[in-house]
């Protein structure tokens, strides 16, 4: 899985794999915060010379992919400060018959590019407040969980499981992540089984939650 990442040369992949690592890592055992820099040093004398250009790129508005989404980004705002309250309707068919309207340079796209802003167009400001409510309620218990976790398994679980989340969030910056329903299915079932660990040490053994598993 993880040389399928290096070759499909996703920078937000990259970016969110960084952070969801770091954290997971961090989150198990503040001594790996050193460790974590002597890898990411050593990552540069080791990864791909292709790799290591495409990620020193991030931010380069002569990178045509950079560019893409900047244009496509700027567009969107400018269509939200019209539908921030309502939205255009849920779908990339609904975005599609408002966005050109407003996309800068004449920039096409599918969607907005980012999860938050196609999620403002979808179902307008109060999605996104329901939407940021449900995940601030997911941190709060996962984070919960593992401040008072005895067991180191569960502890683990709760930890790899708020950091793929966040690896999640991040690379969602940079492109819509609910456009393909399989990955849109994987974060919903993650999200359930890391709020069923995270009520593991509460439940009594032999509870009927657990029984089913």
């Amino acid at each position: 899985m993880a040389l399928c990442l290096l070759v499909t040369y996703s920078r937000g992949g990259y970016l969110g794999f960084l952070v969801a690592a770091a954290l997971f890592l961090v989150l198990l055992d503040a001594r790996f915060i050193l460790l974590g820099i002597v890898a990411l040093i050593g990552l540069y004398f080791v990864l791909p010379e292709s790799v290591i250009t495409r990620f020193a790129s991030i931010g380069n508005m002569s990178d045509s992919s950079t560019s893409y989404r900047v244009y496509i980004w700027l567009g969107t705002l400018s269509m939200l400060r019209d539908y921030w309250l309502p939205g255009v309707g849920p779908g990339m068919a609904a975005f599609n018959l408002v966005y050109p309207a407003y996309s800068f340079n004449t920039v096409k796209a599918p969607h907005s590019h980012n999860l938050f802003l196609q999620t403002i167009c979808d179902a307008g400001i109060a999605g996104l407040t329901l939407f940021l409510f449900r995940m601030c309620s997911f941190y709060r218990a996962v984070f919960s969980a593992i401040a008072h976790e005895k067991a180191r398994t569960s502890r683990i679980l709760q930890i790899a499981a708020v950091s793929s989340a966040t690896g999640f969030f991040v690379q969602s910056m940079t492109d819509y992540t609910f456009y393909n329903h399989r990955v849109t299915l994987t974060f919903w079932v993650v999200l359930a089984l890391s709020s069923a660990l995270a009520r593991r040490s509460r439940l009594e053994e032999g509870h009927p939650v657990w029984s089913r598993f």
